[in-house]
């Protein structure tokens, strides 16, 4: 092999490099222009080409529900990641660190409501987005509680919707305004604040 040859080599890009970066061009471009951005416009962003772009997502509907199943993915990360020897109030205290942390970040807010505003056209987005995020979040939440409760560690009675109410405690009025365009900012302190909060009002509800 050349020398020039073995150079292009070393310096091409690896796939998931590739994948990533036109995911986060993806966010962008759906976050400032809706649903319409083209994909000649993410591929231009992410440095690709449209070729690289249809290789690696076949259609526009297919990034976009990338994009969601990938953030999903990040906000259940704690649940994934949690070793059955956990205690209860430990695991809720990461599932609710990492929602505040990631889900109303300006970026985070601002592709929900691209979601929201493209759902009026393409209904069907918003039902990808559902089942792609906050159900499976609700069916790995639920399924959790109920080991919990088998365990003897909880007692909620209805783990589905005991899910879906301590899912609401974190979400709350803060996503609404996050959704509405107002600022949100929360700082460290504040976030630790809010976490303990809401893991508080759990347990003392559905402690054994």
């Amino acid at each position: 092999m050349s020398r020039r040859a073995s150079n292009a080599v070393e310096t091409s890009p690896a796939p998931s490099s590739t994948r990533a970066r036109i995911m986060d061009a993806g966010a962008a471009l759906f976050r400032e222009q809706g649903y319409e951005a083209s994909m000649d416009a993410i591929a231009a962003a992410a440095d690709v080409s449209k070729q690289t772009l249809y290789n690696q997502f076949g259609s526009k509907e297919e990034l976009f529900k990338s994009i969601i199943t990938d953030r999903a993915a990040a906000l259940r990360a704690p649940l994934a990641a949690s070793a059955p020897n956990r205690h209860p109030r430990e695991v809720l205290t990461d599932v609710a660190r990492q929602y505040y942390e990631l889900a109303f970040t300006v970026q985070s807010l601002g592709f929900f409501r691209t979601i929201i505003a493209a759902g009026q056209r393409f209904p069907e987005i918003g039902t990808d987005f559902y089942d792609a995020g906050p159900k499976q979040t609700l069916d790995m939440l639920s399924a959790w509680m109920a080991r919990e409760d088998r365990l003897g560690r909880l007692n909620t009675g209805d783990p589905r919707l005991a899910a879906e109410h301590f899912l609401s405690l974190i979400l709350g009025h803060v996503q609404t305004k996050g959704l509405l365009g107002i600022p949100v900012k929360l700082a460290s302190a504040e976030i630790e604040r809010r976490v303990r909060f809401c893991v508080e009002i759990f347990m003392r509800a559905f402690a054994p």
